[in-house]
């Protein structure tokens, strides 16, 4: 593994300490239960989709310096997206945005998406080598859509009365 420690490991770390940071008080918001799907759905997406990408034969972006995976990168995917995912749920939740505000919600979130991105790139943590901002534009409200989804799916399973009383019985 190929590893310089420069600015944009730095901006790996920062954006993931915010990350944290904003998460931590709205943690308990949350069963442990709902965090941890969260955390394993959004690291399952990172997975599957950004690693498609960044592999052979597309090599679409890379993150870091250099073409082969870093530690630092690793660590943003690790806590930057399910600690967001988690934040963006709380707002969905806690405001109770659903319906017609869940749109505004989600474009305001996706808009906000792509600023970060665009960040990303200018402080050369994300270089693009064949994705262009606008292929974004669709991937951020698709996402918030699926986790809300996967949200809402397992807030209703795991909070659903019928199986808390059959789980007590058993």
């Amino acid at each position: 593994m190929n590893v310089t420690f420069d600015w944009n490991e730095w901006f790996f770390i920062i954006s993931s300490a915010i990350a944290i940071l904003l998460f931590l008080p709205i943690r308990r918001y949350f069963p442990p239960v709902i965090v941890t799907i969260i955390w394993i759905y959004n690291l399952a997406l990172v997975a599957t989709i950004d690693y498609f990408l960044l592999a052979t034969p597309f090599r679409m972006y890379i993150f870091g310096d250099n073409p082969t995976y870093e530690l630092s990168g690793a660590l943003f995917h690790f806590f930057m997206y399910p600690c967001s995912a988690l934040i963006f749920l709380f707002g969905y939740d806690r405001w109770e945005l659903y319906g017609k505000k869940s749109i505004w919600y989600i474009l305001g979130w996706s808009a906000f998406s792509l600023f970060f991105e665009w960040l990303t790139v200018k402080n050369h943590a994300l270089i693009y080598t064949g994705w262009k901002l606008v292929y974004s534009i669709p991937v951020y409200p698709a996402a918030a859509v699926l986790l809300i989804i996967v949200f809402r799916f397992a807030k209703k399973r795991l909070m659903d009365p019928e199986l808390e009383a059959s789980s007590k019985i058993n």
